[in-house]
């Protein structure tokens, strides 16, 4: 749920739950990028599937958090192209269900995006 594809595929199973549903996406040529343009343009049922992504991620980097106590957690791939946007779904629910001593965790996106990986692979074979 929490990558690129898994929204795309929370977005059509939310529709398809529903039934009938009144939005400006195209749910057979959806990608991420289209859904996250239709939350900052208002899309109701786009909002709905950025709350429910939110709320999947904030619960799961809260119990994350309960274990190793981060001090920041880096939004990377494909899901960091739609921007800081996603911050704020994510944090809501963190914050919501973290314990309090972790609450000030900051969120970031990777700098790197898609690409982190290639860096650190790279980055090995030159220290090789």
């Amino acid at each position: 749920m929490a990558s690129a594809n898994g929204i795309v595929k929370l977005a059509r199973w939310m529709a398809q739950e529903r039934g009938e549903i009144s939005t400006s996406l195209d749910m057979e040529n959806l990608n991420s990028k289209l859904l996250w343009d239709a939350v900052k343009s208002g899309d109701a049922f786009a909002c709905e599937v950025a709350e429910r992504f939110g709320y999947y991620l904030g619960l799961a980097l809260a119990n994350i958090a309960t274990t190793v106590d981060p001090e920041v957690f880096i939004i990377g791939g494909g899901m960091s192209r739609a921007g800081e946007i996603i911050l704020d779904y994510i944090q809501r629910y963190y914050v919501q269900y973290t314990f309090k001593a972790c609450r000030d965790a900051r969120f970031v996106l990777a700098k790197l995006g898609n690409d982190a990986g290639i860096y650190g692979s790279a980055k090995l074979v030159i220290e090789g």
